[in-house]
C-alpha cells in the first residue's frame, strides 16, 4: 500500500487538533494510527497479475520480466479491511486498494459506513443490507474527487430504496 494513503486515511479520521499547528495535526494522526486493529488474515487479499492477450494485444505478466524470478511470491495488489478501534470509528471499515497493471489506474479509500441499528427497511431488503451499505470515497487519481453514495427512498407510497451519488469532482470545479 502506498504510504500516502495511509496519511490521507490518518487525516481522515482524526478528532479535530487543538490547532493547525504541524505538530498538533500530526499528534491526532499518531493516534488515530495507533487505535488501528492489527491487520487480520482474513481482512487482507493479495495477488499477483498474470499476462492475457486482449485481440491482437499481448501483455506480459510479472514473472514474465526478465528481472522477476519465474518462482517469485511477491504481491503485485493487495486490498485490505482496516479498522480503527475508537469510539467514531467503531466497527467502521477503511477499505484500500492498490496495485500494478490493473485495468483502471486508481488510488482511493472507501470508508462504508455502519448500519443503523432498528433499520425501518430490514424487511424490504431482508438481511442482505450490503445493498443498502452508504460509502465515502476519497479518489486520489485520477480525477480527484470526493463522492458519497448513499440510499434514500423512492419518492412516493412504496418503500424502496435507490442508490444516489452525491460528487466533488475537482476537474468541475
Amino acid at each position: 500500500m502506498q504510504n500516502h494513503l495511509l496519511q490521507i486515511l490518518a487525516l481522515f479520521a482524526m478528532e479535530t487538533p487543538v490547532s493547525l499547528d504541524a505538530e498538533d495535526i500530526r499528534n491526532e494522526k499518531v493516534k488515530v494510527l495507533r487505535s488501528m486493529r492489527p491487520l487480520q488474515l482474513d481482512d487482507v487479499i493479495v495477488g499477483q497479475y498474470k499476462g492475457h492477450s486482449k485481440g491482437s494485444k499481448s501483455y506480459p505478466g510479472y514473472i514474465d520480466d526478465p528481472t522477476v524470478p519465474k518462482n517469485s511470491t511477491t504481491p503485485t495488489f493487495a486490498a485490505a479491511a482496516l479498522f480503527i478501534n475508537n469510539a467514531r470509528w467503531d466497527g467502521v471499515p477503511f477499505l484500500m486498494k492498490a496495485g500494478k497493471a490493473l485495468h483502471t489506474k486508481r488510488a482511493e479509500i472507501r470508508v462504508q459506513f455502519r448500519h443503523v441499528a432498528g433499520n425501518l427497511y430490514r424487511r424490504n431488503f431482508g438481511t442482505d443490507l450490503d445493498k443498502a451499505t452508504n460509502e465515502l470515497v476519497l479518489r486520489v487519481q485520477p480525477d480527484e474527487a470526493i463522492y458519497l453514495k448513499i440510499n434514500n427512498k423512492v419518492p412516493g407510497l412504496g418503500m424502496r430504496l435507490d442508490c444516489s451519488d452525491l460528487n466533488l469532482l475537482y476537474r468541475a470545479r
